[in-house]
């Protein structure tokens, strides 16, 4: 059974075991089921962007998003907007480092985090050190409302704006269906892929990221 998601895609229509309705949108449906090992096997793609071959192709969303820095993020913040972005596409990479680590990143000369919301609304957050946007993405109820490709130049802009002649990022076969498309389309040209085995939080981490997605 399908139904429209918080964006308007087509969701599959599940319930929990209390009877309470669930719902998966479709650009969640390529994650595979956690395997018996607790391994999960993923393709990543490096990619890099010159100045020179940077395509604006974005419009202004049609609600008004701000975004602004945080100069200062304490762990607490960013784990809460690692995990309110990054969840449903299975990151885990911060959620597995101690406090002390991640405040020493958080604190790294030359790290920005920048923050874009709706109305006091999490839409979705960049996160910039030495030339390379570390993490982008929006929450799910931004997907889908011409928000990425706008939030993507305002990175990209932040991150030439530095003084850096190219950018760079990665994506892998988790991320939403579109994403590498999307970051071709403004430019980004690929430098190389490669096959992983990385641990599965589905697994490390069952009661939170559950499933199916949801």
């Amino acid at each position: 059974m399908t139904a429209r998601g918080p964006n308007g895609a087509a969701a599959r229509i599940r319930r929990s075991s209390r009877g309470r309705k669930l719902s998966t949108p479709d650009f969640l449906a390529h994650h595979p089921a956690p395997r018996a090992d607790g391994r999960l096997s993923i393709a990543i793609t490096y990619l890099e962007l010159a100045k020179a071959d940077w395509t604006q192709r974005s419009k202004p969303p049609a609600i008004a998003v701000d975004i602004a820095e945080d100069p200062a993020p304490t762990v607490a913040t960013y784990r809460d907007l690692y995990d309110a972005v990054g969840r449903p596409w299975l990151w885990y990479e911060r959620r597995a480092i101690p406090d002390i680590a991640l405040a020493a990143v958080l604190t790294t000369p030359g790290h920005e985090l920048h923050i874009a919301r709706h109305d006091g609304a999490l839409v979705g957050y960049f996160e910039i050190l030495d030339g390379e946007i570390q993490f982008f993405g929006l929450t799910l109820d931004y997907i889908g409302r011409r928000i990425g490709p706008w939030l993507l130049d305002r990175a990209i802009e932040r991150g030439f704006a530095l003084g850096h002649d190219r950018l760079t990022l990665n994506t892998n076969t988790l991320d939403h269906p579109r994403a590498l498309d999307t970051y071709r389309k403004a430019g980004f040209k690929i430098l190389r892929r490669e096959e992983k085995d990385v641990p599965d939080p589905r697994v490390l981490w069952p009661d939170v990221y559950r499933w199916p997605a949801r």
